[in-house]
């Protein structure tokens, strides 16, 4: 009678072990890769809103809420939604006594793992501000260069 080779039950466990060592390792260092990545694509998307509101501001000598920005085809579709690489953006106008926007304020948020995210704030001094686990503000401290 002729045997069947094949591999025993010892063999593949110590395959199957292997693979999840490699993926322990692995993971955690993909994760924090895809975070720096949308915390660069979130600070470049305040440095658009600042480029969009001085643009807007130099045009209509008032600063514009996120649904007029988007008209002027300063800013993409995405960020227009308010919504971009896992972030979400909101522009606060700052009105005077006459009403007009004369300052604005813009956050970007994270949307996945609040509790220790990286928030970003910016407004019309165009100094982008960061904190990490609750929201950034002007008294959060500037992003390094």
């Amino acid at each position: 009678m002729k045997r069947e080779q094949g591999f025993s039950l010892v063999e593949l466990l110590i395959v199957v072990v292997i693979i999840g060592v490699i993926m322990a390792i692995a993971v955690p260092g993909l994760q924090r890769a895809r975070r720096y990545a949308q915390s660069g694509s979130a600070i470049q998307s305040l440095r658009t809103f600042t480029t969009a509101e001085n643009l807007y501001e130099r045009r209509y000598k008032v600063y514009a809420s996120l649904a007029d920005l988007a008209p002027e085809g300063t800013i993409d579709s995405n960020l227009a939604n308010g919504s971009k690489s896992g972030y979400t953006f909101t522009i606060t106008l700052v009105l005077d006594i006459n009403n007009k926007p004369t300052h604005f304020t813009s956050n970007a948020d994270p949307q996945s793992d609040p509790a220790s995210g990286d928030y970003f704030f910016t407004d019309d001094t165009a100094v982008i501000r960061y904190n990490i686990g609750a929201p950034a503000d002007s008294n959060s401290l500037p992003i390094p260069r």
